[in-house]
């Protein structure tokens, strides 16, 4: 834990307030951004996550089970409807003590009025929202 109050947070300037927020009560971190800006935040919040830490994939997601850490899912916006509803089943059940820290290069918010993703997901992934910019528009197919 000592290293967490050596980490540089200068680039989450912005943020500072939710960043405040997220170290103190560990909630779940949507970072909503271009691919190189989300990876790079990412890099900084490692540090500063609760152990065990899970790098989950949305192509194959799978879901940690055991102790509460955290769990790390890059581009969620491209999770199958399937595996929206197997997460957020996750996150109300077996995963309610894990801190989930997700980016997506999409404004999730825009998919979630589009119908393109699981409104009560968003909610739960959303609880302290890092936008930076750019992010891609969403395309309804």
């Amino acid at each position: 834990m000592g290293a967490a109050t050596e980490t540089d947070l200068s680039p989450l300037g912005p943020f500072q307030t939710e960043w405040a927020s997220m170290r103190v009560y560990r909630h779940n971190v949507l970072v909503e951004g271009s691919a190189a800006a989300t990876g790079a935040v990412l890099l900084l919040l490692v540090p500063l996550l609760r152990e065990p830490i899970v790098w989950g994939t949305t192509d194959t997601l799978q879901l940690p089970t055991g102790r509460a850490g955290s769990l790390i899912l890059r581009d969620v916006a491209a999770l199958s409807s399937v595996d929206q509803m197997r997460l957020l089943a996750w996150i109300d059940g077996d995963g309610s003590q894990t801190q989930v820290l997700s980016t997506s290069t999409h404004r999730l918010f825009a998919a979630v009025a589009c119908g393109l993703f699981e409104d009560a997901l968003y909610y739960r992934l959303n609880v302290v929202l890092l936008r930076l910019e750019p992010t891609e528009p969403v395309r309804v197919v």
